[in-house]
């Protein structure tokens, strides 16, 4: 059985997945949780395995990839969100200002944040630390040189309001990549598309056993 190892992106929780492993029957998958809303969940696998990441998740699985992952399924992901270096990134002011008020109010900029991507306000209470680390990552970091040669889908929604076409065509260049768009989606693929985001991560599993 092909193993599924799953990471959700920043100011979400695993529970993002939930529409998505509903439709991958014959799948073992494995949700780790970056712990901004209660203890951390850290999942791994000793046998051949792909990655699985939301937005900022695919930047943390491309930071620390497992010996025997086989590609990634990068769901409205990337490989660096900020623009610099010659990449058509996101604004860095908008982040400079969100990490500069995130000590202070972190509910807010979260809910803040989530409405902009479409979600609704997160049920838990924040938890700044992890919040806080992971936000200077989406903003300073670059992970465009781990993807050499790595297998990798795209999966993108048309009407994201994070990530500017030209982003989103620009991302994972340096790697085999297939882009997918869904045309009638934005930025949370696994909330308002799960069938079909599972059905392309099937595939995917398939091509890359």
């Amino acid at each position: 059985m092909t193993v599924l190892l799953f990471m959700h992106g920043w100011g979400f929780d695993a529970s993002i997945w939930s529409g998505v492993v509903r439709h991958l029957d014959g799948f073992e998958c494995r949700l780790a949780d970056r712990g901004y809303f209660g203890s951390p969940v850290a999942v791994e696998s000793d046998g051949p395995c792909l990655v699985v990441g939301h937005s900022m998740g695919a930047m943390h699985w491309l930071a620390d990839l497992p010996d025997r992952c086989r590609g990634m399924v990068a769901v409205n992901g990337f490989d660096r969100f900020s623009e610099g270096d010659g990449f058509s990134g996101a604004a860095r002011r908008p982040l400079d200002r969100m990490i500069a008020r995130l000590p202070q109010s972190p509910a807010q900029v979260l809910a803040d944040f989530r409405r902009r991507c479409g979600a609704d306000p997160a049920a838990g209470a924040p938890e700044l630390a992890p919040l806080l680390t992971d936000l200077e990552l989406l903003r300073d970091g670059d992970l465009r040189d781990a993807t050499d040669c790595l297998s990798v889908l795209s999966l993108q929604g048309a009407n994201d309001p994070l990530l500017p076409e030209a982003m989103r065509g620009a991302v994972f260049a340096k790697a085999r990549v297939t882009r997918m768009t869904c045309e009638n989606a934005g930025h949370l693929l696994p909330l308002e598309a799960p069938e079909w985001t599972a059905k392309a991560i099937a595939e995917f599993a398939g091509i890359a056993a």
